[in-house]
């Protein structure tokens, strides 16, 4: 048994096996990318049920996740890096001109731009990529290439807000990750500081309870890209694992960028089985159909997006 890369409970189980020739070949065929340096063999996708995160593996237990090559082949791709995310605009009203804001994997820095001028004048990215890095200075932004775990153990409680977008799906250790942003964080806020004057860990994820559950052979969601997946019951779990308090759980709804990729999902769903891949011949027919079919999918007014936002406090 598998331990939880989250809460390190033994409580897991294994729900899917996917091959290793399969996801090699889909990253070949979408990005031309080889992962096969990357991903050595099978996967096997893990449910912890204490925690409900969910989380793949290699078969002798090692994270497959991406290495700088990889990250920078991805960078290449205009898309990759939004300038702007939806969840920029919503945590805005967290941080105030006063706001010291530690961002980490800040990819080329974009939510900078976001922070009242003050408070970007004391902003901090992490950043592992090296071209991301070089897309930051390019805008005026230095960051750093180091990881937060190292980076707290010489900056701790020196932040009045510790930040990831889009980050923690992608991180072998996410325990780790989240342990070291809150050891950045500052003991109290007596001034200034976020929305709450409370220290803030804001972290925004890729929701297993929107539709993006349903996607198949969606390899960006998949190693070596993302290598875990956030439901609402483990971002509660994450407050209790850390004894934080939870402020705020936010869902985006479906926005204009991703309203094909709803109704291409949905409409596959209506007459298949949702495994992570499936490569098979009856999947691609129904998929050239929904190239049509999928204008017929309606997206209800409550229907999640794809991201949430999850704002903590320490107790």
């Amino acid at each position: 048994m598998t331990q939880c890369i989250l809460c390190h409970s033994q409580s897991t189980a294994i729900l899917q096996t996917i091959k290793q020739d399969d996801i090699n070949a889909l990253y070949e065929r979408a990005f031309g990318l080889d992962v096969s340096h990357i991903i050595t063999s099978n996967l096997l996708y893990h449910h912890c049920k204490i925690c409900d995160l969910r989380f793949f593996t290699c078969e002798d237990g090692t994270i497959p996740t991406g290495d700088n090559h990889f990250y920078n082949t991805l960078n290449t791709l205009e898309w990759y890096y939004f300038a702007k995310k939806h969840e920029y605009d919503y945590v805005q009203k967290y941080i105030n001109p006063e706001s010291k804001v530690l961002e980490v994997g800040c990819g080329k820095a974009a939510f900078a731009h976001f922070l009242p001028p003050e408070a970007k004048k004391h902003y901090i990215g992490l950043e592992l990529s090296t071209g991301a890095k070089e897309m930051a200075s390019k805008d005026g932004i230095c960051i750093e290439n180091i990881s937060v775990e190292e980076y707290a153990k010489s900056h701790a409680k020196g932040f009045d807000i510790a930040c990831s977008f889009q980050v923690l799906e992608h991180v072998s250790n996410p325990y780790g990750f989240l342990q070291a942003q809150i050891e950045c964080l500052k003991d109290s806020q007596l001034n200034g500081g976020g929305a709450y004057n409370k220290p803030l860990l804001i972290i925004a994820v890729p929701s297993e309870n929107s539709f993006i559950q349903y996607c198949v052979n969606g390899i960006l969601n998949m190693p070596p890209h993302h290598v875990s997946r956030f439901s609402d019951t483990t971002l509660h779990k994450i407050a209790d694992i850390f004894n934080l308090q939870l402020l705020d759980l936010y869902h985006e709804n479906v926005q204009n960028e991703h309203i094909d990729f709803y109704q291409s999902t949905m409409w596959a769903k209506l007459f298949l089985s949702t495994p992570l891949v499936d490569r098979g011949i009856t999947r691609k027919i129904i998929n050239k159909i929904g190239k049509v079919g999928k204008h017929f999918i309606k997206i209800p007014p409550n229907a999640y997006g794809h991201t949430v936002v999850a704002v903590y406090t320490p107790k």
